[in-house]
């Protein structure tokens, strides 16, 4: 199902474009299994400094998972556990990425839509959206990692809210609880995130490094926080070229031109 998850790179960008247009891009195993190899690959390339999620077809980013692959997929325990350990596995190598992750959602986030946009750093939306978690439609379970980032992100109210009370929120709602960052007019949407993710992709790559770590650290409980490794990486970052470039760059009015050095 490889083709259900395309690929791109458009030198610092690189994109993940979730493909299965005829059901709404909702995933599969196989889809959530090229989601991950995506994204170790773009991982490993020093040149992508941005990494952003789509869905084909401009209906949906992820409209939940693909209810007709269950048996198949889930039907059995261990084919269950497979299924959920190859997903958080994915969710895992983006939200503890390096890069700059950007989920942008043009209509129905569902399910697990839903959870990839959360482990995503940045979240926008078009004014068509709409986000919902319908588990106990279901019957699905989720485990602590996928419901702590929900709460610290929505909050306890919102996320209980949408998974036990089954509400579906518009784009509006999603931005007033945090889910995502900005709301667009449908027909700006496509426009103002290729602007905004182009001016992330020539930003200091050790800046975002520094800040997506630490940011990542505070999230975690205080036993596992790394603080030593927060303060090197705010060290990097002022003995770095890329600062001297930068001061020299304001100086002199002109675009700094970072390297990651």
């Amino acid at each position: 199902m490889e083709d259900q998850i395309l690929t791109r790179k458009d030198g610092a960008i690189g994109r993940i474009i979730f493909n299965n247009p005829a059901k709404m891009n909702a995933i599969s195993l196989g889809m959530w299994e090229g989601m991950g190899k995506a994204m170790k690959a773009f991982e490993a390339d020093d040149e992508v400094r941005v990494v952003v999620f789509s869905g084909a077809g401009g209906k949906a980013f992820v409209a939940g998972a693909d209810v007709s692959k269950y048996a198949e997929e889930r039907g059995a325990a261990d084919a269950q556990e497979h299924y959920a350990r190859t997903g958080e596995d994915a969710l895992q190598a983006i939200y503890t990425s390096k890069k700059v992750t950007v989920a942008a959602i043009d209509g129905y986030c569902i399910g697990g839509g839903v959870s990839v946009a959360l482990v995503c750093d940045l979240r926008y939306c078009s004014a068509k959206s709409s986000f919902g978690q319908p588990a106990m439609n279901i019957g699905i379970g989720y485990r602590y990692s996928s419901l702590r980032r929900m709460v610290d992100i929505i909050g306890y109210g919102a996320a209980k809210d949408m998974l036990l009370g089954g509400l579906r929120f518009t784009a509006q709602e999603a931005y007033i609880k945090g889910l995502v960052g900005r709301v667009l007019p449908d027909d700006e949407f496509d426009q103002w995130t290729e602007k905004t993710v182009t001016e992330i992709s020539v930003g200091a790559p050790l800046t975002a490094e520094d800040i997506k770590y630490t940011l990542w650290t505070y999230a975690q409980d205080e036993a596992k926080r790394d603080t030593d490794r927060c303060e090197e990486l705010f060290q990097i970052c002022y003995a770095s070229a890329d600062y001297k470039e930068g001061i020299a760059a304001f100086a002199e009015k002109r675009k700094p031109v970072f390297t990651g050095n």
